[in-house]
């Protein structure tokens, strides 16, 4: 999984390292775990995080999704400013708390 990593730290999870389709795959698996675990009120901070493709978007997505799901609330924080770019040309900014979508 290269340097990338996740950790729980109480009500918040911390992505570190690239976020990228090589990592994402196992990097979603050990989430899936982790979210389970957290909180209704959550957060994702994106501090640590040094590169993020469209396969990470859609790994953060999912994290949002699951949480949705189960009616909790996952707030992304200290957003990347490499990751922006994909946020809109995704439409995503809403869910990412970044801005108005559309």
């Amino acid at each position: 999984m290269a340097d990338a990593a996740l950790v729980l730290d109480g009500s918040t999870l911390k992505l570190s390292g690239p976020i990228t389709l090589n990592t994402a795959g196992p990097l979603t698996v050990q989430g899936r775990s982790l979210l389970a675990r957290l909180p209704p009120e959550a957060t994702l901070d994106l501090s640590q995080v040094t590169r993020v493709d469209s396969a990470g978007v859609a790994m953060l997505v999912e994290f949002w999704r699951l949480r949705e799901g189960v009616g909790g609330r996952l707030e992304f924080v200290s957003i990347p400013a490499e990751l922006q770019p994909l946020l809109q040309l995704y439409d995503l900014e809403a869910v990412f708390g970044t801005g108005a979508s559309g």
